[in-house]
């Protein structure tokens, strides 16, 4: 999935920039901080349960019930690279978290958080890209401004290892014996939305200079979330145990909206071709 996503942020981009004149690029490449949050709202199996039991307690009425909410805040180093041309640009960033802030209620990891289960992150990259318009003001100037909107496409996977308490729960429902020795977590989202790109940049010559850019961007429009479990049987075979909802891996459907929000921060060489 992170493959596709990075294809067609890459083919969109050099399909785009292809129509324009090749002489007048510029850019920039360079450093920064990247901050993430996603929203998510799950659909509530429990109401339907508390209704009925309130109805038998208390009479006929209507209930209203808040849904389990979670919110997911990763930070994290980024590296990024955006470039223009005439009016079109391309703003790709690329983070690297350590860490995953969870607050609120998540049904799916209420049993991992009971437990303390790590908050630390392994191998984990977040992918957030931008394709827009774009000006800049004082474009002839030392000191001139970008300012761009366009189409966000953010991709993230986390990946942790479970504590070895949560793995030994799994167990034969018969003989009670554990079946595991190792698991990981794996989550997997990707998402569309919109966003803004300003920066600042200030030539040193004609061509180099330094620039400091803000890339952020709404995400609303869900593609892809999943949410699955790699490890090792107590035999030492390789399993992977993927999150379902009638028979479908994406588990959209439990889900009752969500959204993101990503900013990304970045000192850069900014450059013209």
């Amino acid at each position: 999935m992170k493959k596709n996503i990075l294809g067609i942020a890459i083919f969109s981009c050099m399909l785009s920039l292809s129509a324009f004149d090749f002489m007048n690029i510029s850019g920039d490449v360079g450093i920064g901080y990247m901050n993430h949050n996603m929203v998510t709202v799950y659909n509530d199996s429990l109401k339907t349960n508390l209704a009925g039991g309130l109805e038998a307690a208390l009479g006929h009425g209507n209930l209203t019930m808040d849904a389990p909410r979670s919110v997911d805040s990763y930070n994290a180093l980024a590296i990024g690279l955006k470039l223009k041309m005439d009016y079109l640009y391309a703003n790709i960033s690329v983070g690297f978290p350590f860490t995953q802030i969870p607050t609120g209620e998540d049904p799916l990891g209420a049993k991992l958080k009971a437990i303390g289960a790590t908050n630390k992150l392994d191998n984990s990259v977040i992918v957030d890209s931008q394709i827009g318009l774009a000006i800049n003001i004082l474009k002839s100037s030392p000191l001139n401004f970008f300012v761009g909107g366009g189409l966000g496409i953010n991709y993230i996977q986390t990946k942790r290892k479970l504590p070895d308490e949560f793995v030994k729960t799994i167990k034969d429902p018969v003989t009670n014996a554990v079946l595991a020795k190792e698991l990981n977590e794996t989550r997997s989202v990707a998402m569309a939305g919109l966003g803004i790109n300003v920066a600042v940049n200030y030539y040193f010559t004609k061509n180099i200079g330094i620039s400091f850019d803000i890339k952020d961007t709404i995400y609303f429009i869900p593609m892809s979330n999943q949410r699955y479990y790699k490890g090792k049987a107590i035999n030492g075979s390789g399993f992977t145990y993927t999150i379902t909802k009638e028979k479908e891996k994406d588990i959209k459907s439990l889900i009752k909206y969500s959204w993101a929000n990503n900013l990304a921060l970045r000192l850069a060489v900014a450059f013209k071709l």
